[in-house]
């Protein structure tokens, strides 16, 4: 769950027109709320490191490609509202 609201919160973050470095900051915040989250459920198993470095690199790539998707969007929808095109 927390994947997917990291992705909506990218996309709406680049539609907005954010800069660049804001999915870095976001995919870290997620990963580590993933990490406690699955600490919780599953104790003290083995793979910590692993999973908390698949989780960021998964969030990583996701959040980057929607954060672009979204800020595509808002830079053609600004150039709309420019009047140019």
């Amino acid at each position: 769950m927390l994947f997917w609201v990291g992705s909506g919160l990218s996309a709406f973050l680049g539609y907005r027109l954010f800069d660049w470095w804001v999915p870095a900051v976001l995919a870290c915040a997620v990963a580590a709320g993933q990490f406690f989250l699955f600490q919780a459920l599953f104790g003290e198993q083995g793979g910590r490191f692993e999973l908390l470095l698949s989780s960021l690199l998964l969030n990583l790539m996701m959040y980057y490609a929607t954060f672009s998707i979204g800020r595509a969007i808002g830079q053609r929808l600004a150039r709309r509202r420019k009047g140019g095109r």
